[in-house]
C-alpha cells in the first residue's frame, strides 16, 4: 500500500510521475479544474502537483487534512494561495529555473518571426506567391533597444541572447537592481518603468502576477510606447489588459504583440486578439521544450522530500 497520495490535475512528463511512483506514492487524479471538482478530489491528498490550471486556495486546503506540500510545475505560483498554505504549515514548491531557457529562446525567436511574418512567408511560398519577398521587409534586431520588465532569471537570459547575440541595447526595469558585474556583462542599464516604455523598440514582460502587476500594460502605458514597438508577454495573462491591447493594435498605436498567456485560459475563440494580423499567439507554451518539461515535472522531487520529512530544494514559503 502506497505511503502517500499525490493529486495531479493533468499529466506531466513521465519522469516526474515515475519519480512519484518509485517513491511509494500513489497518483490520484482531480475530477476537473473547477473549484467544486478540486474540492471533491483532495480529501486523501498528502501532496498536490499542479500546472497552470486549477486554483488551490484555503478552501481547497481545508478539505485536505493530510496535505503537506503543493508543487508547482513551473515558476509562477499565482494559482496557489501561498499565504493560506503558510498559515496552515503547507509547503509550496516550484521549479524556478526549469523554463528559463525555453522562454528566453521563444521571445528572441518571436521578435524576429512576428515582424518578418515568418508564418505568412511559409504560406505564401506553398501557394506560389513568390512576390511576397518584395512586399514584406522588416527591421533587423541589431542596434535596436530591448526593454525588459522584470530582470530575473528569464529576463537576464533574454538580455544575454539579445545583447551578446544580436547586438541590441538592453534597458531593464526592476524593483531590485542586478549586480553591477551582471549589468556590465550584459551591457544592460536599469531605468524606471516609465522611462523604459518610450525608449524601447521591443518590450518583454517577465514579471509575476501580483496586485502591482495586474494590468501593468493598459491603455495609458500602451500610449507611452513607440508606434513601432513590439510587446511580448510570456509571463502571466492578466499583466496585460487584453481589450486595451487589442484596441492599440487595431489602431496601429504599437507595431505588434507576442502573446503566449491570456487573461482567461484556455483563451476563448472570440478573443479580440484572434482577429488581428499584427500579433503572434501561442497557447501558454513558450516555456515548453523537450528539456524544460522534464525539469518542471521534477518538482516531484521536492514533493517527495517534503512528504518524507525533508527540506525542499526550491521552497516558495517556509521553513516549517
Amino acid at each position: 500500500m502506497a505511503k502517500f497520495n499525490v493529486l495531479l490535475f493533468e499529466p506531466v512528463h513521465p519522469c516526474g510521475q515515475n519519480h512519484l511512483l518509485e517513491n511509494d506514492c500513489e497518483i490520484i487524479w482531480a475530477k476537473g479544474f473547477e473549484p467544486d471538482q478540486i474540492i471533491a478530489s483532495v480529501k486523501d491528498a498528502d501532496g498536490i502537483l499542479a500546472r497552470a490550471r486549477g486554483i488551490i486556495d484555503g478552501s481547497v486546503m481545508d478539505r485536505a487534512p493530510r496535505l503537506k506540500v503543493i508543487g508547482r510545475h513551473g515558476i509562477g505560483v499565482d494559482n496557489i494561495d501561498v499565504d493560506a498554505a503558510t498559515e496552515r504549515g503547507i509547503y509550496a514548491v516550484n521549479t524556478p529555473s526549469a523554463p528559463v531557457e525555453a522562454v528566453a529562446e521563444y521571445v528572441a525567436m518571436a521578435f524576429i518571426a512576428l515582424p518578418r511574418k515568418i508564418a505568412q512567408a511559409d504560406a505564401a511560398t506553398r501557394s506560389g506567391d513568390w512576390a511576397f519577398r518584395d512586399r514584406v521587409h522588416a527591421p533587423e534586431l541589431l542596434g535596436k533597444t530591448l526593454g525588459i520588465v522584470g530582470f530575473g532569471r528569464i529576463g537576464r537570459r533574454l538580455a544575454e541572447i539579445c545583447s551578446l547575440g544580436f547586438g541590441m541595447t538592453v534597458i531593464y526595469a526592476d524593483e531590485f537592481p542586478a549586480p553591477k558585474k551582471e549589468e556590465i556583462r550584459l551591457n544592460a542599464r536599469r531605468v524606471s518603468f516609465d522611462a523604459l516604455l518610450p525608449a524601447a523598440d521591443y518590450i518583454s514582460l517577465n514579471v509575476p502576477l501580483l496586485d502591482s502587476t495586474h494590468h501593468l500594460i493598459n491603455a495609458e502605458t500602451l500610449a507611452c510606447m513607440q508606434p513601432h514597438a513590439i510587446l511580448a508577454n510570456c509571463s502571466r495573462g492578466p499583466v496585460v489588459d487584453e481589450q486595451a491591447l487589442a484596441t492599440a493594435l487595431k489602431n496601429n498605436r504599437i507595431g505588434g504583440a507576442i502573446i503566449d498567456v491570456f487573461e482567461r485560459e484556455p483563451a476563448a475563440c472570440d478573443n479580440p486578439l484572434f482577429e488581428l494580423d499584427n500579433v503572434l499567439l501561442s497557447p501558454h507554451y513558450s516555456g515548453h521544450s523537450d528539456e524544460s518539461i522534464q525539469k518542471m515535472a521534477m518538482v516531484a522531487s521536492d514533493i517527495v522530500r517534503v512528504l518524507n520529512g525533508q527540506k525542499p530544494e526550491f521552497p516558495v514559503n517556509g521553513p516549517f
